[in-house]
């Protein structure tokens, strides 16, 4: 009995030192240097848009980019035009690829909310680490209500094995509420040292900087304002206003971009780069391109990178894709590499989203001397010269659109009369227009936002689908307004999403059900 005491005593003594693996961090490193809190916001730094990361032996990036972002926003957008003859169902409006139009909801839950919970979780030992995770939860969460409408929202975290649909009104007044939260904690923390960083060797947005985090989260609450003008004007200047008066402001110059940098060590790819040139799957689209030719805009070498020759051709979406579109050696791909960064939003939309705002309070000289700095900052992070003949011209238009490969793919209606000079004299409609063209323009390649500012606005004018096989539950002039629930959602979550269903038909201008023509609670605008 002794021995046995003896050695139970020498097999317990190193116990958690045997039983520990040697290449997991343990609950006590986690802590060190703010690991714990570091690697959740890092790992939501990285899927507020799909980026390149490896988890385990899963690699992950720009296929799921593509799915999420390419071909819903950009696509929707015009910014992209689809030249894969796979993608044809897709490419006229029959949402039957399921990966696609379930990527955006699925993605979202799987990796990004759970890091959020973690910062959640140490609220009160690290309040500004989980504000930050608190704007990034809303960064992700309103590109995905902005797609489907009602989504779960306030059970994240909870641990419920499946979650109940809110709606979308609710979620957003809840966007508010918990920007405000973190914008004044993290004010008040930059005020009190304002030369201290957070999380500086995990941040790879904005190393750490504080104040161009602040200015994120300002110029976020501005643009989701302007989101909901058309349904709670009040509530959309309100939130408006708190934004500007905010002491830190908007981002303004054109080193506030919000980006995901390529990291300094490890693996990256610009997802832009493999879809355009090494899936060779797209070209510019039909739309940016008829816009940027039309005012021969000096930015469109910037943007766009020509085959051969020096003109930028693009694509149409919404015909039926040959092989004559792959391998045509006259359609431009999107100027990028496989270095760069992953935009998330640019400082330009901060003075378009002001702009808008004074004009709807009524001051023009406001919103013409925002609206034209919108403009100047969008050339200066261009490198491109000319802006002020550019702002001056009050004769180009758009024009019309001609297919180079298949002439019978062409739009041979003028998209628009909208000029760039702004009309001092001119009423709302004529430079409001104005505001949303030369955002449209600023923020490419971030289609998911320009799509969602032209289901709200109805600007800029996006070529229609010459084909569109949805059943008539997309209207071809109108254009999608939404997609669909995921199938997975109605084979684990049945209850939830049929009532999820119901208040998206309650709060829709515009009730079909679950499908493409249904609109959101904030797509009210009357005039489109």
């Amino acid at each position: 009995m002794a021995s046995a005491a003896l050695v139970a005593m020498s097999c317990t003594k190193n116990f958690l030192e045997k039983n520990t693996n040697p290449e997991e961090a343990t609950e006590e490193m986690m802590s060190w240097d703010g690991l714990s809190t570091g690697s959740a916001f890092s790992q939501m730094t990285r899927n507020v848009i799909p980026s390149y990361q490896i988890i385990g032996d899963e690699e992950y990036g720009s296929a799921n980019y593509q799915v999420v972002q390419d071909l819903i926003g950009n696509l929707f957008a015009g910014y992209i035009g689809n030249i894969n003859t796979g993608f044809n169902a897709t490419n006229v409006y029959a949402l039957t690829a399921r990966d696609w139009y379930e990527a955006m909801f699925n993605d979202a839950y799987t990796r990004a909310t759970g890091s959020w919970v973690e910062l959640d979780n140490v609220r009160d030992e690290f309040p500004e680490e989980a504000a930050l995770g608190d704007i990034l939860k809303v960064a992700v969460m309103h590109r995905v209500t902005d797609t489907y409408g009602p989504v779960p929202y306030f059970q994240i975290g909870q641990g419920a094995v499946t979650m109940a649909y809110d709606s979308q009104e609710d979620i957003y007044r809840s966007f508010f509420t918990e920007l405000d939260g973190a914008i004044e904690t993290l004010t008040a923390f930059w005020q009190a040292q304002p030369g201290t960083k957070l999380l500086e060797r995990y941040d790879n947005v904005f190393s750490g900087d504080v104040q161009k985090w602040i200015k994120f989260a300002n110029t976020l609450r501005m643009r989701l304002a302007m989101r909901v003008v058309y349904a709670d004007e009040a509530l959309a200047m309100e939130q408006a206003a708190e934004a500007l008066a905010n002491p830190v402001g908007l981002m303004t110059a054109a080193d506030d971009m919000a980006a995901l940098h390529k990291p300094e060590a490890g693996a990256w790819e610009y997802p832009l780069y493999q879809i355009q040139y090494s899936f060779n799957d797209a070209r510019i689209g039909a739309t940016i391109e008829t816009y940027m030719n039309g005012y021969n805009d000096p930015r469109r070498s910037s943007y766009f990178s020509p085959i051969s020759g020096s003109e930028y051709h693009g694509v149409r979406n919404g015909i039926s894709v040959t092989e004559a579109y792959l391998n045509a050696t006259n359609l431009a791909r999107i100027n990028c590499t496989n270095n760069d960064d992953l935009l998330w939003m640019s400082p330009a939309e901060a003075w378009f989203l002001k702009a808008e705002y004074w004009l709807r309070s009524g001051d023009n000289a406001q919103a013409r001397s925002c609206y034209e700095e919108g403009v100047r900052v969008s050339f200066t992070m261009c490198n491109a010269s000319g802006v002020d003949s550019y702002l001056a011209d009050n004769e180009n238009t758009p024009g019309t659109f001609t297919d180079v490969v298949n002439a019978g793919n062409s739009y041979n209606t003028d998209l628009t009369d909208c000029t760039v000079a702004w009309e001092d004299g001119g009423d709302f409609e004529t430079n409001f227009e104005k505001i949303i063209t030369q955002k449209y323009i600023a923020i490419f390649p971030e289609g998911q936002e320009a799509w969602s500012e032209f289901r709200r606005t109805g600007y800029p004018h996006i070529i229609p689908y010459s084909i569109n096989n949805s059943n008539g539950d997309i209207d071809t002039d109108q254009q999608v307004r939404r997609l669909n629930y995921p199938a997975t959602e109605y084979r684990t979550n049945a209850a939830n999403v049929s009532a999820g269903v119901s208040t998206l038909n309650g709060e829709s201008s515009q009730a079909q059900g679950d499908n493409g023509g249904t609109r959101v609670w904030w797509d009210k605008n009357t005039r489109f």
